[in-house]
């Protein structure tokens, strides 16, 4: 065992408590199993295994068998061969499979971290389906590259610039919290050559340039000590008839061509395009700091705003905390029609992801900053990056149940999100020409906001913003075009979308509900909101399962309500605890140069200037008393109480389980919908609905007539869990298990117990939303067919104003 303690007590205090609580752990010695060689032997390597995939991807990991080289730390070989391979700059591997439209990223490196006696050093590339086809020609681009390498030798002044980056991120680097760290040392101190005195400073201890380590690690990067894995969701040459007996993976193995192992062993490997890199000019080497004056003077707690004008705003902060040669350059360039329309969001973003790729390769080297202006579409890129939107629209489908519904609630309730399917339907829609126009254009109509906050003077602050706007060169973006996303803000009522999940195969379903809390802008009852979260988020998880939506929206009505009682129960300690913990964060300082302008950012680019609002929310949660929970709690959360209760439920039902048609939604309330999909799960399929709704309301009335003792509700619920209804409503003793019968009678329970709390929501909604296809049923909750034609009907929330009036400190 191991173990790092890590806390901001004085470290006598920290050695006590060790000693104190960890004596007692029993040393078992060294338990760690360790591999007398690599398990991979020749018999696995030369091989090419397809797999069959879930989701649409096309990947390639190239898998080399390699030694422990934990001992090298000092030298770190692999690392110095990682660097050569996964370069991106020009020239690279994953440069030259881009221009040929093969691949779209490439990671290298070698999997270190649980292995004792082995390594594995992989090459993993996410390639395009032609790239897919492609593979031998990927491993011919990799091979050559690693010849290449070899011919060269290992280049010491390679190694200089990593450790002289490492030293100056290891010299630089960010307060972590505490967790984290202890997570990362506690891993560290388990490799046994690490010298105590290295522990803290392991990855930035380089040692003396190690020429011989480097080449014995690069000799097993060779054609003969390699396996090469192609993932898909099809294999257009390949059926995978294997199956894998843990996950049912399809797969099949095959062996590498002896032709193409002998070119690939041969020393005439060459690809017309691939170079080694450059050295790197620009390594930092000026870590002087600006400002001088820092220690002993209070910090300055918010920007300040340097330049205003009809199109740019230039905010700075010069550190004052840190002493860090650090610095943070936040640019946003608002553009009236990057989302205006479905093409023209995709358009929008299908642009920056290219223009990403090819800064990437200039980071190597220098960014030119004219390619905002002047970037050109190349086509090969272009068809390219829009396989890989059809990709990952595609997989959309096969996300979990609950993530599917947090997807959909924003559809439903945002302003500024369009259908994955509607974006799809417009990538066979973009060409080169389309694309160009659109980027041509994209820069004539702006307004940009700039956060400068770090290691920075004003004059360079102004200087950089002049670039900008030189570089830019376009008419101001009028004010109205500025406004943020925003939500439709929902009229009182109970809504609820229903999908059937894309994914066939899950047999999970999942609900989302949202219960809406009064404006925003209300910054006490924001407060209050803060504080119920905090309780909430301690007794919820967010889960999945297979039973219906309908059951589980019961579960989430009988939380409601007992929360409630909870929040009764609660101690004048524990509230006064909860709140204090909430003050704490947010007293709590920035803790690095990027936190703090990310913050200010936030603040910035939402266009409310609030920079103090953490210290005025933290003197505004202490002024709140545990009666103002009640209070909000019966006005915006119960719905039993509430003046203007407004919900929105998402609910994801799997193929698997049974789900209610129109007519029956139309017909019968969610309690008899929960319970009847129980009894059906449970194998009742023969079951009349109608004479399930029968037998609740028999239990909803006997509960009611004796709610003291329930001795009738208890007898009819015995009954249930011990027998189903056959069609005609007579009772039959089945064997189901105590489990399912537990399932059963719990969904009794909680109909019985949503009739006695809630009652019915048809007072909540005063819009007849039939009139646009919805479906209400009994008990008041309106079901949304197509949300588009809802949102059609709602108002929308205004932007929140500015806590300040601008007023720059140099005219324009």
């Amino acid at each position: 065992m191991k173990l790092v303690v890590c806390g901001n007590h004085p470290l006598d205090q920290l050695v006590e408590w060790t000693v104190s609580k960890f004596s007692d752990v029993k040393s078992r010695g060294d338990s760690v199993q360790r591999s007398l060689g690599h398990p991979r032997s020749a018999e696995f390597l030369g091989k090419v295994i397809h797999i069959e995939t879930v989701n649409d991807v096309h990947e390639i990991d190239i898998s080399f068998p390699v030694p422990d080289v934990k001992a090298m730390y000092r030298s770190d070989p692999f690392d110095h061969i990682s660097h050569f391979l996964g370069y991106k700059g020009e020239g690279s591997i994953i440069a030259y499979l881009k221009q040929q439209g093969w691949a779209t990223s490439l990671s290298v490196g070698a999997d270190t971290a649980y292995n004792y006696g082995f390594y594995e050093f992989t090459v993993s590339v996410s390639a395009t389906p032609e790239g897919l086809e492609h593979y031998e020609d990927i491993l011919r681009v990799v091979f050559a590259y690693v010849q290449m390498l070899l011919s060269s030798g290992p280049q010491e002044w390679v190694q200089q610039e990593m450790a002289s980056m490492k030293k100056i991120d290891f010299d630089n680097r960010t307060k972590s919290r505490a967790l984290v760290v202890a997570l990362g040392y506690t891993h560290l101190i388990h490799n046994e050559y690490v010298a105590p005195e290295h522990v803290l400073s392991k990855e930035c201890a380089y040692e003396k340039f190690n020429y011989d380590d480097i080449l014995h690690c690069l000799s097993f990067i060779n054609p003969d000590n390699f396996r090469v894995f192609l993932c898909a969701a099809k294999h257009k040459s390949t059926e995978c008839l294997e199956i894998e007996p843990y996950f049912s993976a399809a797969y099949h193995v095959g062996g590498i061509s002896a032709d193409l192992l002998r070119e690939l062993a041969s020393n005439t490997m060459h690809v017309e395009g691939l170079s080694l890199p450059e050295r790197n000019l620009s390594i930092p080497d000026d870590f002087s700091i600006k400002n001088t004056n820092m220690l002993g003077a209070a910090a300055v707690l918010r920007p300040t705003l340097l330049k205003l004008n009809d199109n740019f705003e230039l905010w700075f902060k010069q550190d004052d905390q840190f002493s860090s040669p650090k610095g943070s350059i936040s640019l946003g360039i608002y553009v009236p029609n990057v989302n205006s329309s479905p093409q023209n969001n995709i358009m929008s973003d299908l642009y920056c992801n290219m223009l990403n790729s090819k800064l990437l390769e200039d980071l190597h080297n220098f960014v030119r900053a004219e390619r905002l202006r002047s970037f050109k579409v190349d086509d090969t890129q272009l068809s390219m990056h829009i396989s890989k939107y059809r990709q990952n629209y595609a997989n959309i489908a096969n996300d979990p149940p609950s993530q599917l519904c947090a997807v959909y609630k924003r559809y439903i309730t945002s302003t500024s999100e369009w259908h994955h399917q509607l974006l799809e339907s417009e990538l066979a829609k973009i060409t080169p020409a389309k694309l160009q126009a659109h980027i041509d254009s994209l820069f004539d109509v702006t307004y940009t906001k700039m956060c400068m906050v770090g290691n920075f003077d004003e004059a360079e602050a102004l200087k950089v913003a002049d670039n900008v706007q030189t570089i830019i060169k376009s008419t101001p973006n009028l004010g109205y075009n500025l406004c943020q996303p925003r939500e439709y803000n929902i009229e009182a009522g109970y809504y609820v979308y229903q999908m059937q999940l894309p994914n066939e195969d899950s047999v999970n379903s999942a609900v989302h509900s949202s219960i809406y809390c009064g404006p925003i802008t209300d910054k006490r009852e924001t407060a209050i909101l803060e504080i119920l979260e905090a309780l909430v988020s301690e007794l919820v998880l967010r889960v999945e399962g297979e039973s219906n939506p309908m059951y589980v929206t019961l579960h989430i009505n009988k939380f409601i309500h007992d929360m409630q009682q909870s929040l009764l129960d609660m101690s004048d300690e524990q509230f006064t605890n909860r709140v204090q913990s909430l003050v704490k964060q947010y007293q709590e300082g920035v803790k690095s140069i990027s936190h703090e302008a990310g913050k200010y950012s936030v603040e910035v680019n939402n266009g409310t200037y609030d920079f103090g609002k953490n210290i005025a929310m933290a003197k505004l949660l202490q002024s709140i008393i545990k009666e103002e929970l009640l209070e909000f709690w019966n006005k915006y959360i119960n719905p039993s109480t509430a003046p203007v209760y407004t919900r929105v439920d998402v609910q994801m039902w799997s193929t698997k389980i049974w789900r209610p048609t129109e007519s029956d939604i139309k017909t019968y309330p969610v309690k008899t919908l929960a319970l009847y999909g129980c009894l059906h799960s449970e194998g009742n399929e023969s079951l009349d609905i109608g004479k399930v709704d029968e037998f609740i309301t028999t239990a909803i009335a006997a509960h009611k007539e004796h709610p003291e003792t329930s001795d009738s509700a208890d007898l009819l619920l015995a009954a249930l869990k011990g027998a189903s209804l056959s069609a005609s409503g007579a009772m039959y003793t089945t064997g189901e298990s105590a489990e399912r019968a537990t399932h059963t009678g719990t969904s009794l329970e909680l109909a019985i117990k949503e009739h006695e709390t809630f009652g019915n929501y048809a007072d909540v909604s005063h819009t007849n939303f039939a009139t646009i296809g919805m479906d209400k049923t009994p008990d008041g909750l309106w079901l949304m067919t197509d949300y588009r034609k809802f949102q059609a009907t709602q108002s929308m929330y205004g932007s929140e104003l500015p806590a300040e009036v601008l007023v720059p400190k140099y005219s324009s």
